[in-house]
Order: structure tokens, then C-alpha cells, then sequence
């Protein structure tokens, strides 16, 4: 008979069953998809992970592995496979495209293997892969792309420096879209290209990928492959400790003998040099000898010539008789003698012809010793010269020879111990941002169903009451009939446990193939992800129907058992109405007279039946927050990007030079651009940061203080307070301090551009929310490092956006640029897929308002049916009835639109800080058309509820309804 019942209750009262019903499908269906939602993300990637084979831990080494490091890491216990791979990080660029930094691995290995999705597999040494990727400026198969490795010849690591692409591939190894920083000047690496492995020249190894026995067995991004690579780590960390140092040592020891060998030749060289020297500086003194015996000589023949001089003029008085007529005394000896001649001389006299002789022998052998020393002399300065220079040469050589081998053997000395840094799946870059997913997902799909939760359960136990006190007649002739308590209850147990078994089943199915489809889907604007995997998880079921069955059960229990307990007598009167009380309202007067017969009587019963005003204003208001939530969640990421490169970063374009060589040139010339505002000059680079153990990559700038404000408008977390830089530490972003529990003072380690390790202190915090920032000023950054400022890099502000091409006309030493209305346009396109999350959000919670509202309307209706036969009896016709019922329901829903105010706030902030992700941070606002929004769909939904029940209003017996009860 109680099942009949039961199936008689349900009939009678279908609509309210069906709005049970429909709360309960809605609500479980949510909770299921996304409390399913990280399940589905695990188990598709780790079954991607697992026919892939992704390496579960991945070793580094300062200074690589040899063959023996291979062996000894193969042959450590529960180590299934050692991929021992060359590696290198190097710009690449294609004909008329950029220079972007790439990482080339080798194409055969023993793990990490690839999917080719597109082309076929390199069949020559000039062939490669490239690595899928739909949304930068992508390379495709055909496209030729030319490698180096900067002042460094690239053929010191590959063999061929030209491809040209053959295939795409896939690979869970990188399976975020954002590769992060490369090891080549620590840039940002804009892909992978998979290259024959015989293209490789170095005899060493850059990586090991490691696989573990039995890691397939366990699901990965869980607790349990945490605890099984935990465990299995200490035994590669024990080897790590033995064998670390090996590779080091050997180099280290070849090292010594070639800086051995370079002193001794070092030592014979300067040897072999000075020897040079001394004999060239031997050939020097007997040259300066000589020529010293040049000038004695030279200095006796004069004497003798003077004498010669003397005698022949003491003939000159006898001369000047025989030819005073006739020669002219104007020359000196030489011209007189040459005027006379030779037969004048035998004629003045015998003598005077040896003088004569011997005075031309000795000028003439003057004349040519003169010669002999004006060569040598030249030729000695030429001499000296040569070897002053060369000296000095030398002296430079040996100097810089001296400095460049101590410097070396310091060097040697100083070589750090080598350490390899040993990194599980959970932190390496990609699969650690996906963990971080799966986590973000897992705390939405744990909480916002809560939300709805507490908004179903609040409906459904106004629901329930309301039909157990409907029912009080009834339940008193059960009573009276002898039944007991237990089958009473049971029977609207059931009623409630059917409604929730009805709703709940299809629920649970359509949630769980709806919502981790479309959220799956969505993420693979962020990740290159496999096929989806389905399926059911039974503790999900089970919470998703048990907790609504339970809810609805133990309302319907505890209301049913508070009803039994009275006498049947008094259950099978109707309970007496609520007295009416005088209102404050009542109290003014002036206002209380405007309002009409009905908006008093919607007065007083707003007042006089509270706690269903409460409950009316609560549902309607836990939907609206949750329509402000979903629009806030839309805000709060739409966000990101305008605050980010509109507010904080205060620049259009970045302009990447080769090195600063010529920046104070491009600067001007950049200055002459009429489209450019302004631009100043920067460094920036990706350095590591290594927190407790961890590592991580940070954007850095740096940047004279004078020129900061041009570039950047720093604040503190509360968006007010400026920041300004200084020589004394730092500034970081928020969400990296947030992520490592980092505050103003403290120190942390930082690299250079040129992977120099130093401590640096924090000096502030700032507003940041997307990638991990920290900026310096360029005095802190020399200081810090000794290094030199390298200001490669331009910021451009102009009011012409997205045309890159107009400011790279006329600079020297162009690199790349970047564009931030195109950076702009591919961030939105990863983080708009949210909205289609948003949208489900959205929709949901609009359908749940949608059923709330019919399902308390309903009550209300049904509760009042002879409030209503009385109205229509003393003549009030339909409009008036149904404005007498629905201002009330009308005034309440504006109310409880009010009220979703606050609640959406807290939500939308709850959920904000719960799916900030590793590198992004969601401003916490919500925009005023947001709420405005929250409020029309709930007050349209509200129009469109009571347009429904015009109709039974319309169909409300007046006869039936105003029959006695007793």
C-alpha cells in the first residue's frame, strides 16, 4: 500500500517531483564532471606517458656524463632504461625570419619517444623533425633552417648546421606549449628539432632519462607515483654521490696534463724568445761597436785632412803669384786646386802633387767611412727599433701568456664540485605545469560543486518541508491507522530517494561525459594533449548521488519524525495560519498610504511567513552569486593581459639587438621615427633561481633607475603603493614570492646572463601576473656579478601597433622583435578557452536558478492555494491574482540579487586564489557590468518562471481549493 502511496504522492505532486528531480540532476551531474575532471586528466596523459615511455627521472650534469656514468646509471637497481642523450640549446633562424633560441636532441633513442603526426622520419644527415606547435610563427615541413651557436663555431657540435624539415612530431615530453628558458643565454626557447644522432660531434653526454621498472603500474600526477619515484630516487641519489664526481675528476685530470704540457711549451717558447732577443740585443752592440770605430776613424781622418789643409795653404801665397790673374779665391782649396789642375800643381812645385794625392785619398776614404756610418746608424735604429718593438711584444705576450695560464690553472683549481641534479617527472617544466593543473582542476572540481551543493540542498530541504507540512493530514491517519514511525518516514524517504536515484543517475552520466570533455578540451589551448579518456570513477558516483541522496533523506526523515510526534488529531487540523503583525512600514505614513491594497498585503507576508522569505532569498541568491562568480571568473582573466602590458609593462614592442655594440646609434635612429613616442635601452635575460633545493626561471630586467619609469610602473600587491628601484636589493613578483614563501629581506639565488651564481637580497614585492619577473637596477647587477651591463634590448612605445617592420628599418646589429599586441593576441587565445569553462559555469548556474525559482514558486503557490481561491472569490480577476502572488516572488528575487552580491564576491575570491596557476596570478575584480549581468539573468529567469505559472494560477478551483479539511 505505502509504495502505491508513494507512486500516487509522486503523481499528485509531479511538478515539485520533477523540480527535485531536475536540482538533483543538475547538481550531481556538475559535482560528478568535475570532481571527475582531474581523474580525466591523469589518466589521459599518463596513458600518453606510459606508450611514450617519458622518462620518470631526468639527471643533469655541469659537466655531462661519460660511458661510465651510462653503465653505472643502467645497472643501478630499478633502473628498465637509461636514454643517454647529446643535447644542445643554439639560435636558429629560416630565410627572412627571426633568430629564436631551439634545443636539437637526438632523433633515435631508448625513451621519450615521439609521435609523428605529419611528413616522414629524417632519411639523410641534412633532415629533421621539428616539434608541433599551433600557435607561434610555425616552422612546417620544407621550411630550411640554418643553426650557430654565437662567437662559437656550431660545427664543434654538429656536423651540419642546415636542415630542412621532414616531419612534425609530438612528444610527452613537451607537452606544454610554453618550452620555458633554453640553456643559450638562458632565452626563452621557441622549439625542438630532432636531428640524426650521428650529426653529433661530442664524445659526451648533456642527459640521462631515466625509466623505472614498474612505473607503468602507477597512475601518474598522483600520490602514490610520488611516493614510488620518492623511494626509487634515493637509490639514484646514492649512485649520484659515488659516481657524480668521476666524469669531473677525468676531465679535470686531461685538463691538468694539457695545462702542463701548455706551461712547458709556454716555458720553451719564452726561452726560444728571449734567446732571440739576447742575440738580436748582441747584434746591437757590435753594430753600436762599429760604429763607434767609424766615428774614431772618421775622427782621425779629419785631423789628417786639416793637415793636409794646412800645407797645401802654406803654398798658397806662391800659387796666388803664379795665378793671381787668373784665379778667382772664392771656392776654397778643393776649387782652386781643381781650377789649376794637375800640370799647374807639377809646375808651382813637387811637393804639392803628393799633397794634392793625398789629400783626395783621405776625402775620399772620409767620404766613404761617412757612408759606411750614416748606413750603420740607419741600420741601427731600424735595428733597435725592431727590437724594441719586438721587446715589447714580447714582454705583452709572456705577460698575457703568464695571466692567461694562471688564470687557468685558477680556474682548474676553483672548478666547482660537479653535482647532478636529479629531477622527477613532477619538476621538469612541462609535466610540472600539467601537475599543477590537475591540482588547480581538483580544487575547483572539490569546491565550486560545494556551491551548488549548498544551494540544491537548501532548495531541496524547503522542498521537503513544505510537502511533509502539505502532508500532515495525511500523516495523521497513518498514525491514527496504527502505522508506525519507521514506515511513515520510509514512505517520504522514498518519495525523496527516488527524486534523487531519478535525477542523479542520468546526472552522473551526462555530467561525467560533458563537463571533462569540454574542460579537457579547453586546456589543450595551454598543453599538446592525447585523445581524451572516459570514464566512470564509482567514488565519484557514489558521493555525487549518495550525497544527494543522503541530503534528501535525512531532510525528509528529520522533518517526517518531528511531524509524527505529535497527536493524530492535531496533525489532521491545518495548521493555523500565521497571525498578522503590524509592520515598521506601518509606521510612516505617508509612505505606507501611496502603496496599493496588494503591495501591502506582499508587505505584510514578507514579514509574516520569514523563514520562506529567508529560504526564497537564499536560493535565489547562492544562483545569483554563483552567475556573478562565473562572470567575475571571465573578468578576473580577461584581465591578466591589459593590466599586465598596459598598466605595469608601459611599451608596444621589444626590439632584440645581437649585442649593444651600436645601441646609442639605434636609439637615435629609432628617436627620428615619427610613429615612435619613446624607446630606452635595457638589458633582460631568463635566470635560475634556486630556492631550498628547487630551481626555477625568472624573467629579469635590468635597467638604469632614471630610465624605469619609461619602461615599467612597479606597485605593490594592493596596486596602490609605487615602487621604486634602488642598489639595495630585488623586486620580485608576486606570485613567485607567493609560490616559495619569499618576503621583503630575504636572500635568494640568482644567476648572471652569463650563468654567474650570486645571493641577492629582496627588496620588495610587486604587482605581477603573468611569468615570473625580477628587475634590478644595472649598478646592483654589476656590483653583484662584476659583469658588464649588456643593453640589447629597446622598448618601444608607439602610437602604431602591430607592425614590427617600421621600427627595424636602419638598426645595426638586429636580432628579433616581439610585439605585444601580438603577444596580446596569442595569450588570449591559450587563457580564452577559459570562457567556454565560464560559459558551462554560466549556464549551469542560470538552469539552477531556472529550477529554484520554479521549484519555490511552486511551494509558494501550492502553500497559499486557498489564500488564492478566496482572492479569486471575492472577485479579484487574473492579472490582480497573479500580481498579488508574483510582486512577492518578484520583490524576494531582487532581494536574494542583493544578496548574491556578497556572496559572489567571496566565491569569486575563493576560486581566484584557488586556480592561480605556477606562473599566473588572476587580479581579483570583478567588473560593475558583472554584477549587472548576475542580476538581469536571475530577474529574467524570474520573469520567465512566473510567466509559467500564470497558468496555474489561472487553473486554481476556487470550489476545491475552500473546501473544510476537518
Amino acid at each position: 500500500m505505502f509504495r502505491l502511496e508513494t507512486f500516487r504522492l509522486i503523481k499528485k505532486t509531479f511538478r515539485r517531483f520533477l523540480s527535485l528531480t531536475m536540482i538533483v540532476f543538475i547538481g550531481a551531474g556538475f559535482m560528478m564532471g568535475l570532481m571527475s575532471t582531474p581523474d580525466v586528466l591523469r589518466e589521459s596523459i599518463d596513458r600518453f606517458y606510459d606508450e611514450y615511455e617519458l622518462s620518470d627521472v631526468v639527471i643533469y650534469s655541469p659537466y655531462g656524463f661519460c660511458n661510465e656514468d651510462y653503465v653505472k646509471i643502467a645497472q643501478t637497481e630499478g633502473v628498465k632504461d637509461v636514454f643517454a642523450s647529446r643535447e644542445i640549446d643554439c639560435h636558429g633562424k629560416r630565410e627572412g625570419g627571426g633568430v629564436s633560441a631551439f634545443r636539437i636532441s637526438e632523433l633515435n633513442r631508448k625513451n621519450n619517444f615521439f609521435n609523428l603526426i605529419e611528413g616522414r622520419l629524417p632519411q639523410a644527415a641534412n633532415e629533421c623533425l621539428y616539434l608541433f606547435c599551433d600557435y607561434r610563427n610555425n616552422y612546417g615541413i620544407g621550411d630550411r633552417i640554418i643553426f650557430d651557436y654565437g662567437e662559437e663555431d656550431i660545427h664543434d657540435y654538429l656536423k651540419v648546421s642546415e636542415y630542412t624539415i621532414v616531419g612534425i612530431f609530438e612528444s610527452p615530453q613537451y607537452i606544454s606549449k610554453l618550452l620555458g628558458a633554453s640553456n643559450y643565454n638562458n632565452e626563452e626557447m621557441e622549439g625542438v628539432f630532432l636531428v640524426p644522432n650521428v650529426n653529433f660531434v661530442s664524445d659526451y653526454f648533456t642527459t640521462m632519462y631515466i625509466t623505472l621498472d614498474d612505473s607503468k603500474e602507477i597512475m601518474s600526477n598522483t600520490v602514490s607515483y610520488d611516493n614510488f619515484i620518492k623511494n626509487r630516487k634515493v637509490v639514484i641519489e646514492n649512485l649520484a654521490s659515488e659516481q657524480q664526481s668521476y666524469y669531473r675528476d677525468r676531465l679535470v685530470a686531461e685538463a691538468t696534463l694539457k695545462l702542463e704540457d701548455k706551461e712547458k711549451l709556454f716555458e720553451e717558447v719564452k726561452n726560444e724568445g728571449k734567446k732571440q732577443l739576447d742575440d738580436a740585443k748582441k747584434q746591437l752592440d757590435e753594430a753600436n761597436i762599429q760604429i763607434i770605430a767609424y766615428e774614431t776613424q772618421l775622427t782621425s781622418l779629419e785631423a789628417v785632412i786639416k793637415s793636409l789643409q794646412a800645407a797645401i795653404e802654406a803654398d798658397m801665397p806662391l800659387l796666388q803669384s803664379i795665378y793671381g790673374y787668373t784665379v778667382q779665391v772664392e771656392g776654397g782649396i778643393d776649387d782652386i786646386l781643381e781650377t789649376i789642375g794637375l800640370d799647374g800643381i807639377y809646375a808651382v812645385s813637387g811637393t804639392m802633387e803628393y799633397l794634392y794625392h793625398q789629400y783626395k785619398t783621405t776625402i775620399n776614404q772620409f767620404n766613404s767611412i761617412r757612408g759606411q756610418l750614416n748606413s750603420a746608424k740607419a741600420q741601427y735604429v731600424e735595428g733597435l727599433k725592431k727590437y724594441e718593438e719586438s721587446l715589447e711584444k714580447y714582454n705583452t705576450e709572456i705577460e698575457e701568456a703568464e695571466e692567461e695560464l694562471k688564470l687557468a690553472r685558477a680556474k682548474l683549481n676553483d672548478l666547482p664540485k660537479s653535482e647532478w641534479v636529479i629531477l622527477t617527472r613532477d619538476q621538469q617544466y612541462g609535466s610540472a605545469l600539467y601537475k599543477n593543473t590537475c591540482l588547480q582542476m581538483g580544487t575547483i572540481g572539490t569546491y565550486l560543486p560545494i556551491m551548488f551543493f549548498l544551494v540544491a540542498a537548501l532548495v531541496c530541504l524547503t522542498t521537503m518541508k513544505r510537502l511533509v507540512d502539505e502532508q500532515r493530514g495525511q500523516i495523521g491517519v497513518y498514525v491514527a491507522l496504527g502505522y508506525s514511525n519507521t514506515q511513515i518516514i520510509g514512505k517520504y524517504v522514498t518519495y525523496a530517494l527516488l527524486a534523487s536515484l531519478i535525477g542523479g543517475i542520468p546526472g552522473v552520466i551526462v555530467g561525467q561525459m560533458l563537463f571533462p570533455a569540454v574542460i579537457y578540451n579547453t586546456w589543450r589551448m595551454l598543453y599538446f594533449l592525447p585523445s581524451i579518456v572516459l570514464s566512470f570513477p564509482i567514488r565519484n558516483v557514489i558521493i555525487s548521488i549518495g550525497l544527494f541522496s543522503l541530503l534528501m533523506g535525512s531532510i525528509t526523515a528529520y522533518v517526517v519524525n518531528e511531524t509524527v510526534k505529535d497527536v493524530p488529531a492535531s496533525l489532521m487540523r491545518p495548521v493555523a495560519p500565521k497571525k498578522g503583525k503590524e509592520i515598521a512600514l506601518e509606521k510612516i505614513p505617508f509612505l505606507w498610504n501611496m502603496l496599493s491594497f496588494t503591495s501591502k498585503i506582499t508587505a505584510r507576508n514578507l514579514f509574516r511567513y520569514k523563514s520562506r522569505a529567508l529560504m526564497t532569498i537564499a536560493g535565489i541568491g547562492g544562483c545569483a552569486g554563483l552567475l556573478i562568480l562565473g562572470f567575475g571568473i571571465k573578468d578576473s582573466v580577461a584581465d591578466v593581459v591589459p593590466i599586465q602590458y598596459g598598466e605595469i609593462f608601459r611599451y608596444d614592442y621589444i626590439i632584440y639587438l645581437k649585442d649593444d655594440d651600436h645601441i646609442e646609434e639605434n636609439l637615435i635612429e629609432l628617436k627620428k621615427n615619427p610613429n615612435v613616442d619613446y624607446a630606452t635601452s635595457f638589458m633582460e635575460y631568463t635566470t635560475r633561481i634556486y630556492l631550498n633545493g628547487e630551481e626555477n626561471t625568472a624573467n629579469t630586467i635590468v635597467i638604469d633607475p632614471e630610465d624605469s619609469h619609461i619602461l615599467l610602473e612597479l606597485k605593490e600587491s594592493d596596486r596602490k603603493t609605487p615602487i621604486r628601484l634602488d642598489n639595495n636589493g630585488v623586486v620580485i613578483s608576486e606570485q613567485l614570492a607567493k609560490n616559495y614563501n619569499l618576503k621583503v629581506g630575504d636572500s635568494i639565488t640568482i644567476e648572471s646572463r652569463n650563468r654567474i651564481k650570486q645571493d641577492v637580497q629582496i627588496s620588495n614585492i610587486c604587482e605581477m601576473y603573468f611569468q615570473h619577473y625580477l628587475i634590478m637596477t644595472d649598478t646592483l647587477y654589476q656590483n653583484t656579478f662584476d659583469e658588464k651591463v649588456s643593453n640589447a634590448a629597446i622598448a618601444i612605445n608607439s602610437s602604431v601597433k602591430n607592425d614590427t617592420g617600421q621600427f627595424i628599418k636602419g638598426l645595426q646589429d638586429y636580432s628579433s622583435s616581439l610585439s605585444i599586441a601580438k603577444f596580446q593576441e596569442s595569450f588570449n587565445l591559450m587563457v580564452g578557452a577559459l570562457d567556454l569553462i565560464i560559459v558551462i559555469i554560466i549556464l549551469v548556474a542560470g538552469s539552477l536558478a531556472f529550477v529554484v525559482l520554479i521549484n519555490l514558486t511552486q511551494v509558494n503557490i501550492s502553500e497559499r492555494i486557498r489564500e488564492i481561491a478566496t482572492l479569486k472569490v471575492l472577485g479579484f480577476n487574473d492579472h490582480e491574482v497573479n500580481m498579488y502572488i508574483f510582486k512577492e516572488i518578484m520583490l524576494l528575487s531582487m532581494i536574494g540579487c542583493l544578496v548574491g552580491i556578497p556572496i559572489g564576491i567571496l566565491e569569486h575570491r575563493f576560486i581566484m586564489t584557488a586556480i592561480s596557476m605556477e606562473m599566473i596570478k588572476f587580479p581579483i575584480h570583478i567588473n560593475f557590468m558583472s554584477y549587472i549581468y548576475g542580476i538581469i539573468i536571475t530577474l529574467v529567469f524570474t520573469v520567465i518562471v512566473l510567466t509559467f505559472m500564470r497558468r496555474p494560477l489561472r487553473k486554481v478551483n476556487m470550489v476545491e481549493s475552500l473546501k473544510s479539511v476537518e
